[in-house]
């Protein structure tokens, strides 16, 4: 996000913070992909994903008030809340056999080769299952610094941790993320 956006958000909060709801609509419409985007690579499923991303931006709305800058654009309180609302739905998850639902046949687009579509769901599949694997502070590095685009001082802030830690977690991060892919790719 550039410095201008940051600009726009930070008046949206503002007006938020005093019970605009227009504006916290424009700061969900910034936000939500990228904090659905994390919640749905630490989830193994898509309505759990759904639930913890409305909770966070309910935790948000409600918490709004209380923001303070220190430093830090909005997105890494934010993304501090999903992370911690995540780790809370893990932490309470209890393992329920899943129902088996009735399966209807989606037909694709008459331009797209249904192998097309199957190769492009598995490889996206994998790659969540992937980046599912990793540490919970890899992950949360990887977002702050990539989803986020925090540097590397900001991301340390947001996660209570040394710049020194966070070059150590992305560097694993990232390492771990290409021998898994490699292992994947191997396999086929």
């Amino acid at each position: 996000m550039t410095a201008i956006d940051e600009k726009r958000v930070d008046k949206f909060v503002r007006r938020a913070a005093r019970g605009d709801t227009e504006a916290f609509g424009l700061i969900y419409e910034v936000y939500a992909d990228r904090i659905h985007s994390y919640v749905r690579a630490r989830l193994k499923d898509e309505h759990d994903a759904q639930d913890v991303t409305g909770t966070v931006f309910v935790k948000a709305f409600e918490a709004i008030g209380a923001y303070d800058r220190r430093g830090l654009p909005f997105g890494a309180w934010l993304f501090r809340i999903a992370r911690n609302a995540t780790i809370d739905h893990v932490r309470r998850a209890v393992r329920v056999p899943e129902p088996c639902e009735d399966l209807e046949a989606k037909l694709p687009p008459s331009d797209v080769m249904i192998d097309e579509q199957v190769a492009a769901r598995v490889d996206a599949e994998e790659i969540r299952a992937c980046v599912h694997r990793l540490t919970e502070d890899q992950a949360a590095v990887k977002t702050c610094r990539f989803f986020f685009d925090l540097d590397v001082r900001q991301t340390a802030r947001a996660l209570d941790k040394t710049e020194g830690a966070i070059k150590a977690l992305q560097h694993r991060a990232m390492r771990n993320l290409a021998t898994m892919l490699a292992e994947v790719i191997d396999d086929e």
